[in-house]
């Protein structure tokens, strides 16, 4: 068990990952959120509503390899800024078993080292998208990871550069549609005959309700 004195032993790593919590006590409560930063004693999380202080919680992290869970408690909750739409929220890790608290560490020492605060996560689905300001059929294409800032797109042609897309992920609990722009694509050389072609997005201004769909799918 992590005691709240306890956990401020333990460095923040900004890191952007989606979870599920549900609430230990009635009346209960489940839904999906993101994390802003996490430690091994305990995380910040957006959710769609504040929570009370105290309010028992069962977590589950989703993460590239496996997922993490945790037991913990609500410390502190506000609702957030402009920028954000939902509330944030302090809470404490009361219970992470051995195994569970080793992923927890091996993700953030490893992923909270990293360029981006975004971890990508492995999700293949069937997408469509669409230059903006153009009509006629849309590109089909594979989603390859993605995060809450941007994703891995295969097409069978290369995107000009700066191309401003409306992109659709076909998943199975409905369509997600997001804006992005096209940041990178594989150099030549990096390209296998007859395959798709890797090319990275970043979304542009996800509003909060495509926020928590994107998570949602990620955890599902």
């Amino acid at each position: 068990m992590v005691q709240w004195s306890e956990q401020r032993q333990f460095p923040r790593y900004v890191m952007q990952l989606p979870c599920l919590f549900e609430t230990a006590a009635p009346p209960g409560k489940a839904g999906v959120g993101w994390t802003r930063d996490l430690s091994e004693g305990g995380a910040c999380l957006e959710l769609a509503e504040c929570l009370p202080p105290r309010t028992p919680l069962q977590l589950t992290f989703k993460a590239p390899e496996a997922p993490v869970q945790a037991e913990a408690e609500v410390v502190w909750a506000r609702v957030a800024g402009v920028a954000v739409s939902g509330a944030l929220h302090g809470v404490r890790f009361l219970k992470v078993a051995p195994a569970e608290m080793e992923a927890l560490r091996a993700l953030i020492h490893v992923k909270g080292q990293g360029r981006q605060a975004g971890v990508r996560l492995p999700l293949q689905l069937p997408v469509t998208c669409r230059p903006k300001g153009q009509s006629g059929p849309p590109f089909e294409g594979v989603s390859g990871d993605i995060s809450r800032g941007g994703m891995l797109l295969r097409l069978a042609e290369v995107l000009p550069p700066d191309t401003v897309l409306e992109i659709t992920l076909h998943s199975p609990k409905g369509p997600l549609t997001a804006w992005g722009g096209r940041a990178w694509v594989d150099p030549p050389e990096r390209r296998i005959p007859g395959e798709l072609i890797r090319q990275g997005i970043q979304f542009l201004a996800l509003d909060w309700s495509t926020t928590l769909s994107l998570g949602l799918c990620l955890v599902g």
